[in-house]
């Protein structure tokens, strides 16, 4: 029995409240040494990410998912990427599929990869908190949607891997990877030409029916094959075009360019390689010989775009490129003549924001060129709607330095360009989502931010109903000075969260968002 003796209770050790209380004891020790190791191993966790992951890309914060994502998929990729067998062996579908990208020895140690995995376990949220979402506004009296009568011929529903819009030839070019079609279409979006049995288009330039085409092999799915060309492709009247065929057994290109890169006479290529293994920004030479030299500028997998032009005016073509895996950075190649070049990194991003595009231009109008870009990829590791995906403005400070000025919430956004669309000065931008919230927020598929010069105005047209919008392009596709929009759909994927709207099904698969300004 216990008595109180100087204010406090005393209990006889044998007495069963004795034994009651000693248990307690043991159990609040037990668990404070828990509690103390498992902070202990967070911290340590913490320390070791700084150090292993810091030093290939932007570490990725604990908060930026939530923690059933980080356990069930983006940390077991992670150890793959790592090496680590342990983690290697508890694979299960589909990420199995992805063991063939393990570093050939472990880059770290299991004691170290449990400290990581404990320290975003513990510091990451069980689900994002609740955003309030600013409304999209109808676009209204700007555009007149046109809904395509492609023929499919029984094949699948389609899937556009590339779209072009030919304002010479008042065409549209349009690559469907399903149905393995290339459609020539004219300005009223009337089929001309079909192009049967064909690879994944990813890329168009060119103008008045010749054209460079880039191929990234027969899928755009990620896979070890290297199989991707570039091809001259001059269209006529025939029904077969004629093709030469300058660059081959590319990894995954997205795209191919031409232009004079160095002082010698003539134009060279430019790759951007997604890879999948290895990857990269290339400029290729043609030899005495005729062959094709690659200069490799960056082996990093990821190289998405290059816009090329002449940035620090000094007469010499410099290189503005996006690389959206794994280290995910918009840098300049600034040319230093023979094919040598100085780069600066202007933006960098945790590895987790699937950027997916950019574009030039001045959108505050103080004579300098500003950057838009998308961040939405959400087809890999982490397929969860992210609070962070949208549309990113960052605004010129001088020196190449750049500071973000606005963004703009878009689940799953993909692709942006920028344009004076209503004619009244300004640029304007226009951006399509792959990955949209289609339950809660289907009308972020297609969003237009019209500049009222202090920011820029959400609108949206109904049109989500049509298609799932993978590829954009914009032109003066009837000639008549003002800018229309091309549209290609892309309704197979179902991420994230298994969202899908039976309507594609019945999708024609291209739209034409014709400019009424004229």
């Amino acid at each position: 029995m216990g008595r109180l003796n100087h204010g406090k209770l005393r209990v006889h050790p044998y007495s069963p409240q004795g034994v009651q209380v000693f248990l307690w004891l043991a159990v609040l020790s037990i668990s404070l040494l828990t509690w103390n190791c498992q902070d202990t191993q967070v911290a340590e966790g913490k320390a070791l990410a700084q150090q292993h992951c810091a030093t290939c890309h932007a570490l990725p914060s604990p908060d930026l998912l939530p923690n059933n994502v980080w356990k069930y998929s983006t940390l077991p990729y992670m150890g793959t990427l790592m090496g680590v067998q342990k983690e290697i062996d508890q694979l299960q579908k589909p990420l199995s599929d992805y063991a063939i990208l393990k570093s050939p020895q472990a880059l770290i140690s299991d004691d170290d990869w449990e400290k990581i995995k404990a320290y975003y376990l513990a510091e990451s949220p069980s689900k994002f908190p609740e955003t309030k979402v600013s409304s999209i506004a109808p676009l209204e009296k700007l555009f007149r949607v046109e809904d395509l009568p492609l023929k499919m011929e029984g094949g699948t529903f389609p899937n556009f891997t590339a779209i072009k819009i030919d304002e010479g030839n008042r065409q549209i070019i349009a690559g469907d990877q399903s149905n393995r079609i290339i459609w020539l279409l004219d300005k009223q979006g009337k089929a001309i030409q079909q192009w049967k049995d064909q690879n994944a288009l990813t890329h168009v330039e060119g103008s008045a029916g010749k054209y460079r085409f880039t191929y990234i092999g027969t899928t755009t799915q990620a896979n070890p094959d290297v199989n991707g060309v570039s091809q001259l492709v001059h269209f006529t009247k025939e029904s077969t075009p004629i093709i030469q065929q300058d660059l081959k057994n590319l990894n995954r290109p997205l795209q191919v360019s031409s232009a004079n890169m160095d002082e010698d006479a003539g134009d060279e290529l430019i790759s951007c390689e997604f890879g999948f293994q290895v990857g990269g920004l290339s400029i290729w030479k043609k030899g005495k010989t005729g062959s094709w030299v690659q200069h490799v500028v960056e082996a990093q997998t990821g190289a998405t775009r290059v816009i090329i032009k002449d940035f620090n005016q000094d007469g010499k073509q410099d290189m503005l490129a996006l690389f959206a895996q794994g280290d995910e950075r918009i840098i300049l190649y600034l040319n230093q003549g023979k094919l040598k070049f100085s780069q600066k990194i202007l933006l960098r991003f945790p590895p987790i924001y699937g950027t997916s595009s950019f574009d030039i231009a001045d959108l505050d109008q103080d004579g300098d060129w500003d950057i838009v870009c998308t961040a939405g990829d959400n087809a890999d590791f982490s397929t969860v709607l992210k609070p962070y995906h949208g549309v990113y403005v960052f605004t010129n400070e001088g020196d190449f330095t750049f500071k973000q000025r606005a963004f703009f919430p878009q689940n799953g956004a993909t692709k942006v360009l920028a344009a004076d669309f209503d004619l009244d000065g300004d640029q304007d931008l226009v951006s399509i989502a792959l990955f949209p919230d289609v339950q809660k927020r289907g009308a972020e598929g297609f969003l237009y931010l019209e500049n009222t010069g202090k920011s820029f105005q959400t609108k949206s047209l109904p049109i989500q109903h049509l298609g799932r919008w993978s590829v954009m392009d914009v032109g003066d596709l009837d000639g008549d000075g003002d800018l229309d929009i091309a549209l290609g759909s892309h309704a197979v994927a179902k991420f994230p969260e298994g969202s899908f709207d039976p309507a594609w099904k019945q999708a024609k698969g291209v739209l034409i968002l014709r400019n009424l300004k004229r």
